[in-house]
């Protein structure tokens, strides 16, 4: 069972935040719901004039959309990079 987590600001800062405060490992991977990653690709092209490279990347960890609907929102879901 997949486990769901809140963050509190759905922006890059915040997610930069969570990111650093929850010791997320390069090359993991944070998976939004698509409403909070539209809204995450909104704030990159706000704070910049260009669009943002995809996959999307802060701090080393992709930021993708959940393709099976099960992430609510203003949460989101860890998935760990397997080392072998």
């Amino acid at each position: 069972m997949s486990q769901y987590n809140v963050i509190h600001q759905m922006s890059v800062a915040g997610i930069r935040d969570y990111i650093i405060t929850h010791r997320i490992d390069h090359g993991d991977s944070l998976v939004l719901n698509l409403h909070d990653f539209d809204n995450l690709v909104q704030d990159m092209k706000d704070s910049s004039d260009e669009i943002p490279d995809f996959p999307i990347k802060i701090l080393n960890v992709i930021i993708t959309k959940d393709s099976t609907d099960t992430v609510p929102i203003g949460k989101v879901q860890i998935v760990k990079n397997e080392k072998f």
